[in-house]
């Protein structure tokens, strides 16, 4: 009996092992995306990208065709076919969305994506149900109308779905204690061990000066890649400039700054299939005479970056948000306020 055991038991080892081989033979390869892929890309080449934590070919795209050629010293035009090569690439292996989508596709693409709400009906409708992936947002405003609440919010309604989120504080103005507080009085989680649970799905940065801002977003290619963040906030992000480079003479350099900032804010929504949103100091314009003189710094190359455009305001005890730019809703106000849960409706 004891052999008949030891007889069945070595069968059964010898198919496991004969399913094992099979599975490895048969198993997917996991795609490369490591820069060498790319035609032209030696050893040599990948050790100057990777000193600008350039590795893969997203990030290849991220960065774009003339700061990969500033890095490498090739061409613009050998860079751009990388970009290009590498863009094809992720597109042939559903990574990201096709560059030349059926316009039918599209907008059924479009439909499925999925919203992230801030549970705050007035605001949530004013977004068509909630914020969308692939989108940057600029949320801009005077001290204290709601900009940081509004991202907090947002930021508990991810974690709670078990998302991540990564926080990029220009600001030194994020506190975990708020998060926390949001957390409990919205009743998702009131144990130690929850709220800590909660709180690690946040991956934060702080960067006091331009060159750490830019530094940061030119390494949080590794962080996306490894986290897959639902949310980027990027908190006081144009401010920093203002406050650095001072005086007529340092525009032009500032705003090559900025731009090449947004560019890659825009790249990492696309790329990475995640909602960005960065907030914006504002600036009163003296040229307008009737209306509201306020406006949003860093000018158009800030505008044209985003995707929608909202303003925040006081009006008395209640905030006001503003639909300004949208490619698919009116102008149109949304009435709220601040309370321990975040941006809630105002109670009628």
């Amino acid at each position: 009996m004891v052999r008949g055991k030891e007889h069945k038991s070595n069968i059964a080892e010898d198919i496991s092992d004969d399913m094992s081989e099979t599975i490895e033979e048969t198993s997917i390869p996991t795609l490369d995306l490591s820069v060498t892929q790319l035609d032209g890309v030696g050893g040599v080449t990948a050790k100057k990208l990777e000193t600008f934590g350039v590795t893969s070919l997203i990030d290849i795209c991220i960065r774009g065709g003339r700061e990969v050629s500033e890095i490498t010293g090739v061409t613009k035009a050998k860079a751009d076919g990388w970009v290009f090569n590498a863009q094809k690439i992720l597109e042939d292996n559903d990574m990201i969305r096709k560059s030349d989508m059926d316009i039918i596709d599209l907008m059924e693409y479009q439909e499925n994506l999925e919203t992230i709400p801030t549970k705050c009906n007035s605001i949530d409708d004013l977004f068509g149900g909630g914020i969308k992936p692939e989108c940057v947002y600029e949320v801009y405003g005077e001290f204290g109308s709601g900009k940081t609440q509004f991202c907090n919010t947002l930021t508990v309604e991810t974690i709670n779905n078990n998302e991540n989120v990564v926080w990029v504080d220009c600001e030194d103005t994020f506190r975990p204690r708020r998060i926390i507080e949001i957390l409990k009085t919205r009743e998702y989680a009131e144990t130690r061990e929850e709220l800590e649970s909660a709180l690690k799905h946040i991956s934060y940065f702080y960067t006091p000066n331009t060159e750490q801002l830019l530094g940061t977003i030119n390494a949080l290619s590794k962080t996306m890649q490894e986290k897959h963040p639902k949310i980027v906030v990027i908190d006081g992000a144009i401010g920093q400039f203002r406050e650095e480079y001072l005086g007529r003479g340092t525009l032009a350099d500032r705003q090559n700054q900025i731009a090449r900032l947004m560019t890659h804010i825009k790249n990492i929504s696309y790329y990475f299939k995640c909602v960005v949103i960065f907030t914006n100091q504002v600036q009163t314009d003296p040229s307008i005479m009737f209306g509201d003189p306020v406006k949003p710094i860093g000018g158009n190359v800030v505008g044209h970056a985003a995707t929608y455009r909202i303003y925040f305001k006081k009006s008395g005890k209640k905030r006001i948000a503003r639909m300004v730019d949208s490619p698919e809703h009116p102008q149109a106000d949304a009435e709220y306020r601040l309370t321990a849960k975040g941006v809630e409706d105002i109670e009628e």
